[in-house]
């Protein structure tokens, strides 16, 4: 078993469910062909969220301001009502090799402060845009990652 798959077993309720809707959310988004960007999700001890969408710049630079706005947020924001930061998920569509190739993904990247790293993961996709014929697969690991808060 890899780090990333016996992550699984430490990763709290509340930061799988925090995960799987985020993952939702950005499928749902990506079947009617909407381009969510790079989405971040902040959640508290009491399990308030915040949600932040990057979508300005190229993903890079997207990406590079999520991460900056976990770091950044990590005592919390006062003017959204969440208190200091215990679990995060930052979410994209961009694509991971394969032996088939190339293949369009969503990549996940999630930590909360129990786990001794950050994590990340990968759903492979096809049809964005088609509504009814957009297919998914289950979530893969895909490895570890330096924690952001």
């Amino acid at each position: 078993m890899s780090k990333a798959e016996g992550a699984a077993s430490t990763v709290s309720l509340e930061l799988d469910e925090m995960v799987c809707d985020l993952i939702g959310e950005m499928l749902d988004n990506l079947a009617v062909g909407e381009d969510p960007g790079v989405v971040v999700c902040l959640e508290d001890a009491s399990s308030q969220r915040v949600m932040m969408a990057f979508s300005d710049d190229g993903e890079e630079q997207c990406l590079e301001a999520a991460r900056q706005y976990v770091t950044q947020s990590a005592r919390g924001v006062e003017a959204e009502g969440l208190g200091p930061v215990q679990r995060y998920a930052i979410a994209y569509a961009g694509c991971v090799q394969t032996e088939e190739g190339y293949l369009d993904a969503l990549l996940v990247s999630f930590y909360e402060k129990t786990l001794p790293a950050g994590y990340s993961a990968y759903v492979l996709f096809e049809g964005a845009g088609s509504e009814d014929s957009f297919m998914w697969s289950d979530p893969e690991p895909a490895g570890e990652e330096p924690a952001l808060i």
